[in-house]
């Protein structure tokens, strides 16, 4: 902006700024449009800022206007039901971090939360029936606990309180998940903790193998089972169907055909 356009102050940026920039990014061909589109939702993050605190009228956002570019769509691959079951039989019931290792890949690819998610989940926020996850913008949701999450769940508590009992509850975190000095559970760790399971089981190349990767198998599944998408984005914590839409890019021809008749509006009519 200063060596092409003598332009110094936010203020003085203009919708053609932000073109000649996309268009300097193509041009340049090193990134994709996925990644320009990415650089694009940071600047709409900045300009909105400057708008809210004021140095910027909301007519005078530069890129307000500007629209994503279009966006290869890909097909999601995930893992498959026998990948998920040698993934989580390859930890085993004997420690308090195999325990809670174990769960925390059953939680992952059972509510298919986003590990940041599962990160910040606290004591208080966990029931009998259900555990209230604090989603992306401060938003709040509950996702279901299922029966083999109840039971590890319980597994997990018991192993929890007997490593942790000689220590005073101050010096305990409040996460529900713990390392083995009683502080909050990394994001680090958890992508560590299902690499590590994936590689011993020889998960496909395909598969990146990534917390988010559990999101999405999770998402595919409950499609398959025909969970309609407007349950799935609330499970999600989508902010718009739209975005859980994409998953049906995973699913294979017959497996949309299968679901179809097995929904088939005329199947208990009497006819």
């Amino acid at each position: 902006m200063k060596s092409e356009f003598h332009v110094e102050d936010a203020e003085e940026v203009k919708p053609i700024h932000i073109k000649k920039y996309i268009q300097l990014c193509q041009h340049m061909a090193v990134e994709k449009n996925i990644t320009i589109n990415g650089s694009l939702a940071t600047l709409r993050v900045f300009f909105k800022y400057l708008v809210t605190e004021e140095y910027l009228d909301e007519f005078e956002n530069p890129i307000r206007k500007i629209k994503n570019l279009r966006e290869e769509k890909r097909v999601i691959i995930t893992f498959n039901d026998d990948e998920v079951k040698r993934i989580i039989g390859d930890v085993k019931d004997k420690t308090y971090s195999n325990i809670r290792d174990k769960l925390i890949l059953i939680i992952l690819f059972d509510t298919g939360i986003r590990v940041s998610e599962l990160c910040n989940i606290k004591v208080s926020d966990v029931s009998i029936r259900h555990i209230l996850i604090h989603g992306k913008g401060s938003k709040q949701r509950l996702v279901y606990i299922s029966k083999i999450m109840r039971k590890y769940m319980r597994k997990y508590e018991a192993m929890k309180s007997e490593r942790f009992k000689n220590r005073h509850k101050d010096d305990i975190a409040e996460n529900y998940f713990l390392d083995q000095c009683a502080e909050q559970l990394s994001r680090s760790r958890i992508n560590k903790i299902l690499k590590e399971h994936c590689n011993n089981v020889g998960v496909r190349k395909g598969v990146r193998c990534s917390p988010h990767d559990c999101r999405h198998y999770f998402a595919q599944k409950q499609l398959r089972n025909g969970l309609d998408v407007y349950s799935l984005s609330r499970l999600l914590g989508h902010f718009d169907t739209q975005i859980t839409a994409n998953y049906l890019r995973g699913l294979d021809q017959e497996t949309i055909l299968n679901m179809g008749r097995i929904k088939s509006p005329l199947n208990k009519l009497k006819i």
